[in-house]
């Protein structure tokens, strides 16, 4: 319910019934395809991205990846959007992360992110996620497909099948990523930590006449999900190539050296946030 007398909704826009909001209600379902590519940058770049109290990685100061994601998330209450109306749950998007860590524990944070619907990236702001409007072009999506299309069936889905992902937004072309399947794996060959430990800052700002000098809000909050299903995993050789930005920063952690591929279809629910530090 909101603050709005009989208005209702998790989120703006706030109506009658609560249907018109941008996001749902907590828990958030997830099942996504990932095409994932791991590499080591610029320490010192990846230093300047990481906000106290994080601090580097102990592990891998350097690492970093890009994910290129065919999601599909479905807020609470909803399980039948997909017969309702499914542009409100499909959506495809690209981030890139940084390795670090906090009180000694490893972590990831996402520091860039690109998404083509707005109740995704409205959803990002709620857990700190940097998004913004993008479209992303994933030559692996629809791999089910693969094994009845007469040009794509002599291999299928198996080694030697090659996919390129692309991110772009602005008119600018902001990332390619090419993988090739090599062998199945299982989830515990894939790097650690996977996701598990995000560390991200919600921020909001405040622009009223009088009091601007402090934003709204400014935290730094851990990622809460559970529900773990992994599908058919595989690990990838990858090429990997950052693309340079009149408006995106994203060059400055441009890869120096793959360290691993993986195609990693994946499903979890997003329960919250835990708070990590006030500023």
């Amino acid at each position: 319910m909101s603050p709005l007398s009989d208005l209702k909704g998790f989120s703006v826009p706030f109506s009658p019934h609560g249907s018109a909001q941008i996001v749902g209600d907590l828990p958030w379902d997830f099942g996504v395809d990932l095409f994932a590519i791991h590499y080591r940058t610029d320490p010192d770049e990846v230093r300047k991205l990481i906000p106290e109290p994080l601090e580097p990685s102990t592990e891998e100061p350097g690492g970093g990846y890009v994910w290129f994601g065919d999601w599909q998330g479905i807020w609470g209450g909803w399980h039948d959007m997909l017969a309702i109306n499914p542009e409100r749950v499909q959506y495809q998007e690209c981030l890139l992360g940084v390795r670090c860590s906090y009180k000694g524990k490893e972590g990831v944070r996402v520091v860039y992110i690109w998404v083509d619907k707005d109740f995704s990236m409205q959803r990002g702001w709620f857990m700190g996620f940097p998004k913004k409007i993008g479209r992303v072009h994933l030559g692996s999506s629809n791999r089910h497909l693969h094994e009845l299309n007469p040009a794509l069936r002599h291999i299928g889905v198996g080694p030697g099948m090659r996919y390129t992902s692309i991110c772009e937004a602005h008119g600018e072309r902001l990332v390619t990523g090419t993988i090739e399947l090599r062998k199945r794996i299982t989830p515990d060959d894939l790097p650690k930590p996977f996701a598990t430990d995000l560390y991200h800052t919600i921020h909001f700002p405040n622009i009223d006449i009088e009091s601007r000098e402090k934003p709204l809000v400014h935290r730094l909050v851990q990622t809460v999900s559970s529900n773990h299903k992994f599908g058919e995993i595989w690990s990838c050789d990858a090429e990997l190539v950052f693309h340079e930005s009149r408006v995106e920063e994203h060059y400055a952690i441009r890869p120096r050296e793959i360290t691993g591929a993986y195609l990693i279809p994946v499903g979890f629910t997003i329960e919250g946030t835990n708070l990590i530090h006030t500023y």
